[in-house]
């Protein structure tokens, strides 16, 4: 099953907290040593531009899990798995990762340095050891520095970047939506890696986008009790990127053959979308409050890999930008300083040219932002699902039938190469008909 960082760092917590530990004092001190790992490629990186108190503080706490992780000979155990584990995904993450989001990874590798050293101690009763109390005060110190400066929503975004299964998840023998995010956000990695994500691939991605959108807008609607209506900005964001990219065209005629392409796994991923949370349906259908918070958790999961793909699709329109692999109709494209002739030219007789640098630039911000609205709804649902403000069904049933996805995403998912010339068809209308509720 497709896993998290955050999911990693929380079982440590709850394992190294349990009221009878069965971990031993080696299982520990792997455990700091591989966080001690993790921190110290983070303090590398910077957390701040100067020599600040955060910066010192988290370099510090990276030495003293080292130094701790060296008292006693390596043993492993599941402490030591999950943390290397984990250490091993902020590890890979490094490159992508800014300074807000190295805070958040930070803040969180400190509490479980805490509760390890805290652990350590509970198994070592009768020992002083000065460099486990050292770990312990520096974590207190960082605790204190999140309380003042407390890491960001889009920071934090990183934490819950979902790591696919490996090997090929359509073999898996129960396939979760959080699977298919995962799989759908790395098909358009590995294609964007290889230049080989084409337009059609990019609609495709940004149409499950935008459902995902509008299916998060109606979750956090029933889940609050709060209107939908401010919160479906983010699906017509995500419309608005769909639209935006019916101005180019690429020149591929043939679809790609690929099972695992991003085409496919969008289209299976909107299909257990639909099948595992609730997706379209009456949110009052839900039995219980419980189904509720259930849904919320998951939608919530999902939802905050959507900044993860739109770091993707930003990174594919800044390539083509450069490599000029798109074409559009000059009279398309926004005007120029000192137009060139040849430009002109082409606006005069309606001709395509080869659109690169600020051709793109709308397209580039359009995603962005849709980036950062679908970040702050990820936001909006953690606080509802962790604060357990439920609203009753007969409240969801207002929000519900306002938050379905347009027909125009449906085919745009579907058939997105008929939308290469067509931008009429991107136009939002409503869906007539239900869903049926998930099946349980």
């Amino acid at each position: 099953m497709a896993t998290t960082l955050q999911q990693l760092l929380d079982g440590l917590t709850q394992r190294a907290t349990e009221p009878k530990p069965s971990a031993t004092i080696e299982d520990v001190t792997g455990t700091l040593d591989h966080l001690g790992r993790a921190l110290t490629g983070l303090a590398h990186d910077g957390l701040t531009p100067g020599n600040s108190m955060r910066q010192r503080t988290i370099t510090d706490l990276a030495a003293a899990c080292t130094t701790v992780g060296r008292l006693w000979p390596h043993t492993g155990g599941p402490l030591t798995d999950l943390a290397g584990a984990a250490a091993d995904l902020v590890g890979r993450d490094r490159a992508i990762m800014g300074r807000s989001h190295r805070w958040a990874v930070s803040v969180e590798l400190a509490e479980v340095a805490d509760h390890s050293a805290g652990l350590a101690h509970r198994l070592l009763p009768q020992a002083a050891v000065d460099e486990l109390a050292t770990v312990r005060e520096l974590a207190v110190v960082v605790e204190q520095l999140a309380q003042t400066d407390p890491p960001t929503a889009a920071g934090a975004a990183v934490l819950d970047r979902l790591v696919p299964m490996p090997g090929n998840p359509l073999a898996a023998a129960q396939l979760t939506v959080l699977d298919a995010s995962g799989a759908l956000a790395a098909a358009v990695d590995r294609a964007r890696e290889r230049n080989e994500l084409s337009l059609r691939n990019f609609r495709a991605a940004v149409a499950a986008a935008e459902i995902t959108s509008r299916s998060a807008a109606t979750v956090t609607a029933a889940a609050t009790g709060n209107d939908a209506g401010p919160l479906l900005v983010t699906g017509l964001a995500w419309q608005l990127v769909g639209r935006a990219s019916t101005v180019f065209d690429d020149g591929r005629q043939t679809r790609s053959t690929d099972p695992h392409g991003v085409v496919p796994w969008a289209l299976t991923f909107v299909g257990h979308l639909r099948a595992q949370v609730a997706f379209d349906t009456d949110i009052a259908a839900l039995r219980d409050w419980e189904d509720l918070a259930a849904v919320a958790s998951r939608m919530q999961q999902v939802t905050g890999q959507l900044s993860v793909l739109a770091e993707h699709l930003v990174s594919a329109v800044d390539r083509w930008s450069r490599t000029g692999q798109l074409y559009a109709n000059a009279r398309d494209l926004p005007p120029m300083d000192n137009m060139p002739e040849d430009r002109v030219a082409a606006v005069i007789a309606g001709r395509h040219v080869q659109a690169r640098g600020a051709d793109l630039d709308r397209l580039r911000q359009v995603v962005g932002r849709a980036a950062e609205l679908s970040t702050g709804l990820a936001d909006a649902l953690h606080r509802a699902a962790s604060m357990g403000s439920l609203a009753r069904g007969h409240q969801a049933t207002r929000h519900a039938p306002r938050a379905r996805a347009p027909v125009a995403a449906e085919r745009l998912l579907s058939h997105p190469q008929s939308l290469d010339r067509d931008a009429t068809t991107i136009q939002s209308s409503h869906r007539t008909g239900r869903e049926a509720p998930p099946s349980r």
